[in-house]
């Protein structure tokens, strides 16, 4: 990450006139977003809410903030972009995958049979998603745009409600002299730089600043969560623990079945044990004496005895598997949802899921639950 920008937008018509005519005094707020199919996974999102939000305590500060989405090819180490995980409505977890989306190839999209194919899946995953979204992600990704083109388009039209400036890398030049953007007619200082972990720990490996040239400050991207309340039920009916879901489902849910263990099963056999030796001892002793009939009429009340202890055996194990069967189903839910890959939501999911499940609706609601202001994580609930 280039910790000193110029930015010289030369082609970029709704830059020049968003920009143009913004006071004197003005500074900029910046949030990279890397080229990724589909846009990606959802902290790109949240770090373009973020800049909004940082802007608007700017304003309260008697600052004029401008937010820039910086749209660019060169993403950090470890940034998946040709792979996406959605959830369907069945809080499944799928990945959709593009052969042809090649990092470090500008040139290179979606082929348009490949296209075609991921859209099926999509309409497969949000079989009622908003038609106006999809055809917006249809045509953001068309089988003619390069990587960088289409994820501005995409995001230029999910913040168009949020006055975000977003800035293709591929138009304009750096020049490792400035810790300004250049505009037409126009500076802006870069002052906050809103960052994720994996480019914080990029900052951290760039040269110290040039004498008079300040670096931006950088402001972490928020850690939230998006919640359900299916999910928060999971976890409050047995008893987990957020942070438990990082361990992955199959520890998780070797948990809960040690805390659902019941010895009901062993109790009845060993009452099981105790009637048949009961019996056996009085057959032996007290109705040693009795007649042949007496005592196949007392071995046939016995087995039935014994019969009824089972049968409530085998119907409390029955219970007990259908219980943790239930419990499992409940928990993958969960997982996925909160935790998927038993990683950080915002990491592993795609940034896509909220339009496609909520509508723009749903980034409204996500804007306005994000609280910049915490360093906590945060579970943000949309139903």
């Amino acid at each position: 990450m280039n910790n000193e920008l110029e930015f010289a937008i030369e082609n970029d018509e709704d830059i020049h006139t968003s920009m143009v005519g913004r006071p004197h005094g003005s500074v900029a707020v910046i949030a990279n977003f890397y080229a990724g199919i589909f846009g990606g996974p959802l902290s790109q999102l949240l770090k373009c809410l973020t800049a909004v939000k940082v802007c608007a305590e700017f304003k309260k500060n008697g600052v004029a903030a401008v937010p820039v989405c910086l749209v660019r090819q060169d993403a950090p180490p470890g940034f998946s972009s040709g792979e996406i995980h959605l959830i369907d409505r069945g809080s499944k977890l799928r990945c959709l995958k593009s052969a042809g989306w090649e990092k470090g190839t500008p040139g290179t999209g979606i082929e348009g049979n490949e296209a075609e194919r991921l859209f099926e899946e999509i309409e497969k995953i949000f079989p009622d998603c908003d038609s106006e979204v999809l055809s917006a992600l249809k045509e953001a990704f068309s089988p003619d745009r390069n990587p960088v083109s289409a994820c501005a388009h995409w995001i230029k039209y999910l913040l168009k409600d949020f006055n975000v400036n977003i800035v293709e890398y591929d138009i304009f030049s750096a020049d490792q002299n400035s810790g300004c953007s250049v505009l037409p007619n126009l500076t802006l200082p870069v002052t906050v730089f809103v960052a994720d972990s994996a480019e914080i720990a990029e900052y951290g490996k760039a040269p110290p600043e040039k004498e008079g040239v300040p670096r931006p400050i950088v402001r972490p991207c928020p850690d939230v969560t998006i919640s359900n309340a299916r999910s928060l039920k999971t976890l409050k009916r047995y008893g987990l623990d957020f942070t438990r879901l990082f361990e992955g489902k199959e520890s998780v849910m070797a948990y809960v079945r040690e805390t659902m263990k019941s010895d009901i099963s062993d109790r009845l056999q060993k009452l099981r044990d105790e009637v048949q030796a009961v019996f056996d001892e009085m057959e032996a002793t007290a109705f040693a004496a009795c007649g042949e009939r007496s005592r196949r009429i007392r071995k046939a009340r016995t087995a039935r005895i014994i019969y009824q202890i089972e049968k409530i055996r085998r119907h409390s194990r029955d219970a007990l598997a259908n219980k943790e069967k239930a419990a499992e189903n409940r928990i993958r839910k969960a997982c996925d949802f909160l935790a998927p890959l038993a990683r950080r939501q915002q990491d592993a999911l795609g940034g896509a899921q909220i339009p496609l499940s909520f509508g723009l609706s749903g980034l409204r609601a996500l804007f306005d639950g994000l609280d910049i202001a915490t360093q906590n994580h945060q579970l943000i609930e949309m139903n």
